[in-house]
């Protein structure tokens, strides 16, 4: 009968115990979630992972029947709650927003930068920036090419983020790089897979474009003969394919009449060209137009045939314009550039008249 007695005791005391014990891991459980709305794991990691561990030891407690070491382990998370509670009402200054609207004050994060993200996650608190970026703000990227400056490699050419940024190599400045272009040394559109049209008066090749007509001017003038129109038409179409190409259109001529004379009419006809280009739609930048006069022959001025030669237009291609000047402290490899070319345009006017018809003074 005692001993009867002394269990039911025993199980009175347990039962009184556990009772206390769940009171105390309420109360607990209350301060780790006002430790958490103060972000406690932040600021108080080490006291909010004792309390959380110490609520777990007193649930297992509880289950096996064991309500004094329930009470115990609910005790610990309390005190190490309640720590963390006093440990995190300064992690981060708050602002209290008061509006007399009747309604509760609103209580909001420091956000010095009013970028939208609290001060305790912004890992740039003074400079705003969006939250996928912690609160920081993203490099600039001055070509805008999707590349942030920050890792690009050429910031000032745009390029694709598989080239760290860079442009592709484009060997025949066609706009066609050369990992997609079937002829990467000859200047073609990107409809025709870098490669150039077929013509039916030029032939595009990798350092000229050759006519198989020449370019006829009016006699000792700089007006272009209709006869001539459609040559340079085409000339123009294969400019326009190229749009990385800069060309410098030269005017030559023989040695007949005054250097002086030769010189500015040699030029009048490259400035022709050129003005007849622009409004086939080249584009008036892409092009320089320099009159050389006599001073470039490529056959002898001694007979008809050698003087008709010399009497001639060129298109040569120019090296592309260097990159603006980057910021100092910036490495940023050369941009690959093909060697210089020349796209060669016979030209001249009709056969050389005999030398009683030919005008005074001129050499053309």
């Amino acid at each position: 009968m005692r001993r009867v007695l002394l269990f039911a005791a025993l199980a009175l005391c347990s039962c009184v115990t556990g009772g206390t014990a769940r009171e105390h891991m309420r109360v607990a459980e209350n301060d780790v979630a006002q430790a958490r709305k103060q972000r406690a794991d932040q600021c108080a990691p080490r006291e909010l992972a004792a309390a959380e561990a110490n609520l777990r030891f007193a649930e297992l407690e509880l289950s096996q029947g064991n309500g004094s070491g329930a009470d115990e382990h609910a005790g610990s998370a309390q005190n190490a709650a309640r720590a963390a509670v006093a440990r995190s009402q300064q992690c981060g200054a708050v602002s209290v927003l008061i509006r007399d609207t009747g309604k509760p004050a609103k209580v909001a994060m420091k956000d010095s930068d009013g970028d939208g993200v609290p001060d305790v996650d912004d890992y740039c608190p003074d400079l705003p920036g969006p939250a996928e970026n912690h609160g920081c703000p993203f490099s600039g990227d001055r070509d805008r090419d999707g590349v942030t400056d920050d890792i690009d490699r050429c910031p000032d050419q745009a390029g694709p983020k598989e080239n760290f940024g860079c442009p592709l190599p484009d060997r025949d400045h066609d706009g066609v790089a050369d990992v997609d272009d079937r002829c990467p040394d000859e200047p073609g559109p990107k409809e025709n897979f870098g490669c150039p049209r077929k013509q039916t008066l030029i032939i595009v090749r990798k350092d000229r474009i050759e006519l198989k007509q020449q370019i006829h001017f009016a006699q000792n003038k700089d007006v272009i003969l209709k006869g001539s129109h459609k040559v340079l038409k085409q000339v123009a179409r294969a400019l326009k394919d190229a749009p990385g190409v800069m060309v410098r259109i030269e005017g030559h001529t023989d040695n007949v009449g005054s250097s002086d004379h030769n010189l500015k009419l040699s030029q009048r006809r490259a400035d022709a060209v050129k003005e007849f280009l622009v409004r086939q739609g080249v584009l008036r930048s892409r092009m320089v137009a320099q009159g050389f006069g006599p001073t470039r022959p490529i056959a002898p001025n001694t007979n008809r045939a050698g003087r008709a030669a010399n009497r001639r237009v060129e298109f040569r291609i120019l090296e592309p314009p260097p990159p603006p000047a980057r910021p100092p402290g910036r490495t940023v490899p050369p941009a690959r550039t093909a060697p210089p070319a020349e796209i060669a345009v016979p030209g001249g006017e009709p056969p050389e008249p005999t030398d009683s018809s030919k005008a005074p003074g001129s050499g053309l």
